[in-house]
């Protein structure tokens, strides 16, 4: 019979589906293949299952409609083992198209807090540390509004000690601190992919008040999916609540 023969097809593909997206994960942090190929698996993947979830539901209607009862169930138990990874690889895609395609932000678009020690670290295949401000300063602002300065009444030593110990806090590697020139460098290990991303924070005294500025850059990605802003915003709201 044909349709037994198809549910037995995708009962057999689903289980791979399934594996997929930690395949792709576990691969890339075992160093087994770069990260383009983990996201191309995640994306056929997530195409895959799409196609095996519509086939499973149109044939368990089917089954359904000719009172086949156990194909039916064959059908109800695919197609819910499909959905899994369909559903949430299309809600990853859905935030990708929703957020700008960047890999960093800043507080300040205009003059950014520098790196340097950390440059030796990233790498040559990482991200250049350019900054195209007519670009990515409009796509920063529209996306992510909240990220701005800091502005401390604390001087600039007490407020150069609070950003290291909130920077740890986070479970940042703080990399280097240089309290004469303000800047702290950083490093944040994504929990799950083990992205490395650099964050760079300035200090200044303006007046009589402290102004704290944050930079965050991913080392490899053309988009963050929000994770570089998360992170500052994390920082700002720490800050602002000790």
């Amino acid at each position: 019979m044909l349709i037994n023969t198809i549910t037995k097809a995708l009962k057999a593909v689903v289980i791979p589906l399934l594996l997929g997206f930690p395949i792709a994960v576990i691969a890339y942090r075992m160093e087994l293949w770069p990260m383009a190929t983990s996201f191309q698996i995640i994306k056929y993947t997530g195409y895959a299952s799409i196609a095996v979830l519509v086939i499973a539901l149109l044939l368990g209607l089917f089954t359904l409609f000719k009172k086949q009862y156990p194909l039916a169930k064959r059908c109800a138990v695919i197609a819910i083992l499909s959905a899994i990874p369909a559903i949430a690889l299309s809600m990853q895609a859905a935030k990708a198209k929703s957020l700008p395609f960047i890999h960093q932000v800043t507080t300040d678009t205009v003059n950014l807090p520098k790196f340097d020690a950390i440059i030796a670290l990233r790498g040559d295949n990482s991200n250049p540390l350019t900054y195209d401000q007519a670009k990515l300063a409009p796509m920063q602002l529209a996306a992510y509004p909240k990220l701005k300065p800091i502005i401390s009444e604390l001087d600039k030593g007490q407020a150069f000690a609070k950003a290291v110990d909130i920077a740890l806090s986070l479970g940042w590697d703080v990399v280097a601190k240089n309290e004469q020139q303000g800047l702290i460098e950083a490093v944040d290990t994504t929990a799950l992919w083990a992205f490395k991303d650099d964050i760079a924070i300035r200090v200044q005294t303006v007046g009589a008040t402290s102004v704290i500025d944050l930079r965050s850059i991913s080392r490899v990605g053309g988009t963050d999916l929000g994770a570089n802003a998360a992170r500052v915003e994390k920082f700002i709201a720490a800050f602002s609540n000790q």
